[in-house]
């Protein structure tokens, strides 16, 4: 594993600025589902919201700023991160009721215990968060979404932090929201939401989860180190379809492999490195582009530095 040289002493040079936990040299590779990956030359987990403006208000200038949240739909390179990556801890993990139908969520909350307390409450439209591992900011970010439902579906507004210690409210009318992406800037980090739901039943909201859950347990790798799905869905395509089309569906290279339950995943049979992963999904890439015409788009985000993947 590499590590950085100078980490120890920016992290002393950053000591003074921060009341949250601040590591050199941190290993990402346990946080990571896929269970790959490189150091952070610094991690720093802030110790609540005024902590992170601070520390982000007074930090030197031109060290990289990364944020991570629940590394589920995520591939970090197998040299690590460099400069500061910030990871949204326990301050930032809380859900209330704050009307009828609203939620204030903290961007660390799991996605599935926001489904969960959306039940509880008889608000419908959050049954699909339920389905997607990983943590609201990140969600927010990506627009993730399943079984025919979006984040963007019941987010009224955001309160970010930019890297410069700027807070900022949007509501759903000031971000740009298309199919997994955002025009949310990597310099904005998402520190709680307001999501807004409808009245329902419980026991329809209940059924409407287990069928959800459900299909995700029959067609997706759920017990495997995996990053959830790999590619983008074209407009007229499913991705594994095109996958499949291709003939990729039983590719291997190093330690990762195509899922033999969903091919829109590649998992790690235990011994990958993010290199392989990667080098993988380019590969499928280019061989769908031979096949089809179509250009596969990566749906996980991948982050870092690492050997250079070339085909």
């Amino acid at each position: 594993m590499k590590f950085w040289t100078e980490a120890d002493k920016l992290r002393d040079k950053l000591n003074s600025l921060a009341r949250g936990e601040l590591y050199s040299n941190y290993s990402l590779m346990p946080i990571s589902w896929f269970r790959v990956g490189g150091c952070a030359e610094i991690l720093f987990v802030p110790k609540d919201e005024e902590d992170l403006e601070y520390f982000l208000s007074r930090k030197p200038e031109g060290i990289p700023i990364t944020i991570i949240g629940g590394a589920s739909n995520l591939l970090i390179r197998d040299y690590g991160i460099p400069g500061i990556v910030i990871i949204l801890g326990k301050a930032f993990n809380y859900i209330t009721l704050i009307e009828d139908k609203r939620i204030n969520i903290g961007a660390s909350v799991p996605n599935k215990k926001i489904s969960n307390f959306a039940l509880k409450n008889n608000l419908k439209g959050f049954s699909f968060l339920n389905t997607i591992p990983g943590t609201l900011g990140g969600s927010i970010k990506m627009n993730a979404g399943a079984y025919g439902s979006e984040i963007k579906d019941v987010l009224y507004s955001t309160k970010f932090i930019d890297t410069s210690g700027n807070i900022k409210k949007k509501s759903i009318a000031d971000i740009k929201y298309e199919y997994r992406t955002t025009d949310i800037s990597d310099k904005m980090i998402c520190v709680s939401s307001i999501l807004e739901g409808g009245f329902a039943g419980k026991d329809d909201i209940k059924q409407e989860i287990e069928k959800f859950k459900f299909l995700r347990n029959t067609t997706q790798p759920i017990k495997e180190r995996t990053g959830g799905s790999t590619f983008k869905n074209t407009k007229n395509k499913k991705a594994w379809e095109l996958i499949r089309d291709a003939e990729c569906d039983k590719l291997e290279i190093g330690g990762a492999m195509i899922s033999q339950r969903h091919s829109n995943f590649i998992i790690n049979k235990g011994n990958a490195s993010a290199y392989d992963i990667e080098l993988l999904g380019e590969t499928i890439i280019s061989r769908v582009k031979k096949k089809t015409g179509i250009k596969l788009e990566w749906e996980i985000k991948r982050m870092g530095v690492g050997p250079e993947v070339t085909i």
